[in-house]
């Protein structure tokens, strides 16, 4: 069984896998108080499911880019989760990834090839990174990440298609400034999902494709056998 988590942004948020099935999702707001509220929000979670630490196998991570503060808080938890429970196997996300995969299946119906990940840099920025859709049956990753994570602003977005020879038609933007995107760029695809940021479903989906695909984590760009913050950034907060 696994148990994702994610707080890149404003709202905490879990999801209980088994065997790719979705068993619950829970998502919350948070302000400053989110280090006092995750370790009882997540036992909360479990016991409403009736299951504990105990029938874990996998912690899954959103690992960032996104609020320092969030991400300190859940990779400290995550951390600490693991120690104190020695079966529990860990894997971090790329929160980006994450946010690609919440939107892979209304990409698929658009017939895109490529969704970019936004999210709010809190720097009058984005963290922005490409991903492309796998169409091919017998690969067994759902994306592929095609460039780096970069930080832009969103008035040049025009470059960045510029800069990856996309073609207007071939993608779909995801996350946040969604509507200012669009409206920079005329005709751009732009997802209709009510999530515009990173939640643990996508963090969720990705880990639970990867362990039930027997995928070696040190293959995929996106995806960590530890936990590791993803700044983008010089880190502005040193974690022990």
């Amino acid at each position: 069984m696994i148990i994702s988590i994610e707080t890149s942004t404003s709202d905490l948020s879990f999801t209980l896998l088994n065997k790719n099935c979705i068993l619950d999702h829970l998502s919350i707001p948070f302000k400053n108080e989110l280090s006092e509220i995750i370790v009882p929000t997540i036992k909360k979670f479990l016991n409403d499911n009736l299951i504990s630490l105990d029938d874990i196998s996998f912690l899954a991570v959103g690992c960032g880019p996104g609020s320092f503060t969030g991400i300190r808080a859940i990779i400290s938890t995550a951390l600490g989760i693991t120690a104190s429970k020695s079966h529990i196997k860990s894997i971090g996300i790329n929160s980006l990834a994450g946010l690609a995969m919440s939107a892979l299946q209304e990409a698929k119906t658009l017939k895109v090839k490529y969704v970019i990940s936004s999210i709010d840099s809190k720097n009058d920025d984005l963290f922005l990174q490409l991903f492309k859709i796998n169409y091919t049956k017998n690969i067994l990753l759902p994306i592929v990440a095609v460039s780096n994570i970069d930080t832009i602003k969103i008035k040049k977005l025009h470059s960045y298609f510029v800069i990856n020879n996309l073609i207007l038609t071939e993608v779909l933007f995801v996350g946040h400034n969604s509507n200012i995107a669009k409206n920079i760029i005329k005709n751009l695809n732009v997802s209709t999902n009510s999530t515009q940021h990173p939640d643990s479903l996508g963090v969720g989906k990705l880990a639970s494709c990867i362990i039930s695909n027997k995928i070696s984590i040190n293959k995929i760009t996106y995806a960590f056998n530890k936990f590791k913050p993803i700044y983008a950034r010089s880190a502005q907060i040193n974690l022990k």
